[in-house]
């Protein structure tokens, strides 16, 4: 049949594909970073991040709520809150793959491997809480072909703020350092690296690369 029948022509006749949805992945490219560490050829670890910055939390309430049915005004109350947490915490969902055979939970104290937050002001912080979550199929929708049952979700927190009340930076985060007794890796959010959403191709391998 292929050879007769362009697939084009045919599969939404015999197979509806229903409506496509926004796959958002401008959310991906701008959000969305990863940290392969290895030793030699030999995989150590694999760390995939999702910064939830205030364009992943709205690109995240468009989606639960437009999926379940939520009403407007609910919406925005469920929008409202998502940006309530970016007013005290950096935070990150991050999915951990670890090749350590001694390794613990990110969360313990004795973890492997550790997190800072660099400000890039001569500041750099500390995690306030490391917890392992359930990642939810909208966060699953952003983190793409990365996401998989063999890695742990975390969710990683720091403080916005010091002892003092005052913000420790008005710009955005844009490095964390992943760190071992043995290897380090930076992972950076680059502002001049950012696209518009009519920048981004359908075609373009980022998504899926």
């Amino acid at each position: 049949m292929s050879s007769c029948v362009p697939y084009h022509k045919l599969i939404k006749k015999e197979s509806p594909q229903a409506t496509e949805l926004d796959d958002q992945r401008e959310v991906a490219y701008n959000n969305v970073r990863t940290a392969a560490i290895y030793n030699q050829f030999e995989t150590r670890a694999l760390f995939n991040f999702l910064r939830m910055s205030d364009a992943t939390r709205r690109a995240y309430a468009d989606v639960y709520c437009g999926r379940r049915g939520i009403a407007a005004q609910a919406k925005e109350e469920f929008l409202k809150r998502q940006l309530e947490e970016n007013n005290h915490w950096y935070s990150f969902i991050v999915l951990a793959d670890i090749r350590d055979k001694t390794s613990v939970s990110l969360g313990e104290k004795n973890a492997q491997w550790t997190f800072s937050l660099d400000l890039g002001t001569d500041k750099t912080l500390v995690p306030e809480s490391i917890k392992e979550i359930d990642v939810e199929p909208e966060q699953q929708h952003f983190f793409g072909h990365r996401f998989n049952l063999f890695k742990t979700a975390y969710l990683i927190k720091f403080p916005r703020h010091d002892a003092s009340g005052q913000e420790y930076t008005s710009g955005p985060c844009s490095k964390v350092i992943v760190s071992s007794p043995y290897k380090k890796a930076e992972v950076v959010w680059d502002e001049k690296d950012y696209k518009k959403k009519h920048e981004v191709r359908k075609d373009e391998d980022f998504y899926w690369g």
